[in-house]
């Protein structure tokens, strides 16, 4: 028997994914549902109702378990925010909901691994200048209160295992797509806060309200760059980290998708594919970088294999489908 496992945020891109890939794989899953319940039924799976904020409540609903899987946390994947507009609220979720859980985990009997998710946002990855790739090594940066909060939750899991030998594991997770959100990056909207007035003029008749796809280029000229996994990439990882938990406990990993992209490599076979035409501008204080997942790819057996060309193909069948 491998044990229960209480997961945080299963109704997520990425949670959903976690769920039904630790069914899959022999477990027992206790899910938190707070506002929104996980779409699956498994005889192996419990429902939980209750709030992360709440800290008796947590005490009652990790008992038992023998993993930790701390997915949830409230944040803004496209403008217009609103849960990242508040310092308050970001504490509360974030910080508070983390340190609850880990008051009610770590006095568990037989915890085994208490796995949280963090960001790759601690590296304020493309707004800041990177001399070589990102690794586990990287100084941290905050780019902003949601990133901060999560370096605070890191600390709080490294520090609980020194205080009360709390087994934890870090997974820095890069920007993950789901297949209906994938196509939001090359749209002209997600893009104009950052562009000359006169790209603005030059680029809304044609592009903007989808009618054509979009590509940033680095204040320089040189195509914008950025690193996005799949969802199923990343879950993949973090179910690796919950089965070889004896071997990379007490450790932080990297996991992003397979390597970094150049839009201006992607956006012709893109606007083909959609039928549409395509732009570029200048966009202002955008980096290019790269995640590296050699550590993950060692020790955890991490193996992301979704392209952006795959996401993309798999991003525009999903919109011809939705559209029939």
């Amino acid at each position: 028997m491998k044990g229960k496992v209480f997961l945080t945020g299963g109704a997520g891109r990425i949670g959903k994914r976690v769920l039904t890939r630790l069914l899959e794989s022999g477990y027992e899953v206790r899910a938190l549902v707070h506002r929104h319940s996980p779409d699956v039924q498994h005889e192996k799976l419990e429902l939980f109702q209750g709030d992360i904020l709440q800290q008796e409540g947590m005490k009652e609903a990790v008992k038992g378990c023998r993993f930790i899987c701390h997915l949830a946390a409230a944040w803004d994947m496209f403008p217009p925010a609103v849960y990242e507009k508040e310092n308050n609220q970001l504490f509360e979720s974030i910080i508070r909901g983390t340190y609850n859980l880990l008051e009610a985990s770590y006095p568990l009997n037989d915890l085994k691994l208490f796995l949280y998710a963090s960001t790759d946002a601690v590296y304020a990855t493309g707004l800041r200048k990177f001399a070589g790739p990102i690794t586990e090594d990287t100084e941290l940066f905050p780019s902003r209160f949601y990133a901060l909060a999560k370096i605070v939750c890191e600390s709080m899991c490294t520090s609980y295992g020194k205080l009360y030998s709390l087994p934890w594991l870090i997974v820095r997770i890069c920007w993950s797509l789901d297949v209906d959100e994938l196509l939001r990056i090359y749209s002209y909207e997600f893009w104009e806060g950052g562009m000359s007035q006169e790209d603005r003029e030059r680029l809304r008749p044609r592009l903007a309200n989808g009618k054509g796809v979009f590509a940033p280029l680095q204040e320089n000229g040189d195509s914008g760059i950025d690193q996005i996994a799949a969802p199923e990439d990343i879950a993949e990882g973090i179910l690796l980290g919950i089965e070889r938990h004896e071997s990379v406990k007490n450790d932080i990993y990297n996991l992003a998708g397979p390597a970094p992209f150049r839009y201006l490599d992607v956006i012709d076979r893109l606007a083909e594919g959609l039928g549409v035409p395509w732009g570029c501008a200048r966009i202002k204080g955008i980096e290019p970088y790269e995640l590296r997942n050699d550590r993950a790819r060692k020790k955890l057996g991490y193996d992301p294999g979704f392209s952006m060309e795959m996401m993309i193909e798999r991003a525009v069948q999903h919109m011809r489908s939705c559209t029939r």
